[in-house]
C-alpha cells in the first residue's frame, strides 16, 4: 500500500509530466508541487526515472481498470460492443480540454530505447490494453483474435495520434467505424505477416 506522500508524489508528478513532458519537468518542480523536501522525495524514489516508472505503472493500473469499467457499462456481455466502446471512451477523452495526447506514447517517444525501464513501463500499457482487446475478440469467436487485436490496437493508436498531433476532432468516431467494419467482417485479411 502506498503511503499518502508516495501517492501524492505519483499523482502530482503524473499531472506535471502529462502537461509539460517528462524531460521538461525536474524533481524540484515535483517537490514544490507536493510541498515536501528533497529528502522526503528520496525516501520514496531513488531517482526521477524511478518516479516516472511508478507514475506509468500507476496510470496503467488506473487506465485499464477505468477501461474495463467503462466498456462493461456500455456493452455488458457483448464482447464486440465492448471493443467498440473503447472508442467511445476515446471520444470522451479527446473532448477533454486538458487532452495532451497519451502519457504512454509520450513516454515511449521521450525515452525511445526499448531497453530503457521507462520505455518498458510505457510498453507494458500497450500489452495490457492489447490483452483486454484480445480477450474480448476471443470471447466473440472471431477468427485469429490475436491478429485482429493487433489491428484494432493499431487503429486505436492511430486515432490518438491523429487527435493529438493532427487535431482531428472526430478521430475516435472514424476509428470506431473502421474497427466496426473490420470486426463485422470477422475475417483475417490476406496480408502476409
Amino acid at each position: 500500500m502506498a503511503t499518502p506522500t508516495r501517492a501524492r508524489l505519483i499523482e502530482e508528478a503524473g499531472d506535471l509530466f502529462y502537461r509539460h513532458g517528462f524531460q521538461a519537468v525536474g524533481l524540484d518542480r515535483v517537490i514544490d508541487a507536493v510541498g515536501i523536501s528533497k529528502t522526503a522525495l528520496y525516501k520514496h524514489f531513488e531517482s526521477k526515472d524511478e518516479l516516472i516508472v511508478a507514475v506509468l505503472n500507476e496510470r496503467d493500473r488506473k487506465d485499464i481498470a477505468d477501461a474495463e469499467a467503462f466498456i462493461g457499462r456500455r456493452a455488458d456481455g457483448d464482447p464486440i460492443g465492448q471493443v467498440l466502446a473503447l472508442f467511445d471512451q476515446l471520444g470522451e477523452w479527446f473532448r477533454d480540454p486538458e487532452f495532451r495526447g497519451c502519457l504512454f506514447l509520450n513516454a515511449a517517444m521521450e525515452f525511445p530505447s526499448p531497453n530503457d525501464p521507462i520505455h518498458k513501463a510505457a510498453d507494458a500499457h500497450r500489452h495490457h490494453l492489447l490483452k483486454l482487446i484480445r480477450t474480448r475478440l476471443a470471447a466473440a469467436g472471431l477468427q485469429d483474435p490475436e491478429f485482429m487485436a493487433q489491428q484494432v490496437m493499431q487503429v486505436l493508436v492511430g486515432a490518438i495520434i491523429a487527435r493529438h498531433s493532427g487535431g482531428v476532432a472526430d478521430a475516435a468516431e472514424v476509428a470506431r467505424a473502421t474497427v466496426a467494419g473490420m470486426l463485422g467482417a470477422g475475417v483475417k485479411p490476406t496480408l502476409s505477416r
